[in-house]
């Protein structure tokens, strides 16, 4: 019996999770034994069942190699297979820090320290807050302001802020020059005020 067929044997259905139950059963064995032969496609596709005649085993790993459910199942198995190491990963850690030659000591108190976050920054925040604020009936009176000052003909400037929009500019026109003390002229050469 083959070391794929011993791990599927003993490895319980709930210790699979979901990526790998959605596979074949061909499918999950070429995962087992893609990552448990150190990533020889070929030789994972042989163990896992798959056709040996000619180049048939090198064509199926590399087709399977590029299907998205079996990346995703190997990326799942390698997730857990590291979740698992972590603990010997501390234990280890620990172990240097506590025995270990100085130089290993301080690289270890440095990865500590950097992954519990009291680590240098490496990069600095930055903050910025602000308002611009844009007044387009402010930018419409200066234009007609101006166009008036030109003499530019009522049938243009009705084209231009359309008729009831004129009108509501006009009015508000005289009411801003009113409370800067402006006299406004009319196009007729005399001014508002009865001069």
């Amino acid at each position: 019996m083959t070391s794929i067929a011993v791990l599927q044997e003993k490895l319980p259905a709930e210790a699979l999770g979901p990526r790998m139950l959605r596979l074949t059963e061909k499918q999950r064995r070429f995962v087992w034994a893609y990552l448990l032969n150190g990533g020889h496609g070929s030789d994972a596709a042989r163990q896992a069942g798959y056709s040996d005649s000619g180049e048939a085993c090198k064509v199926r790993a590399s087709t399977l190699l590029q299907q998205d459910d079996i990346l995703q199942a190997f990326h799942e198995v390698s997730w857990k297979s590291m979740r698992g190491l972590s603990m010997v990963a501390t234990l280890t850690v620990e172990n240097v820090m506590r025995h270990g030659p100085p130089a290993e000591r301080l690289k270890a108190a440095f990865g500590i320290l950097n992954r519990t976050g009291f680590g240098e920054k490496l990069q600095v925040e930055h903050h910025h807050t602000g308002s611009i604020e844009l007044s387009h009936t402010d930018a419409a009176l200066e234009a007609l302001s101006y166009l008036r000052s030109l003499n530019v003909p009522r049938e243009t400037l009705i084209a231009q802020f359309g008729h009831s929009g004129l009108a509501r500019y006009e009015k508000m026109l005289e009411e801003r020059d009113a409370k800067r003390g402006m006299k406004v002229i009319e196009n007729g050469g005399s001014n508002a005020q009865g001069d």
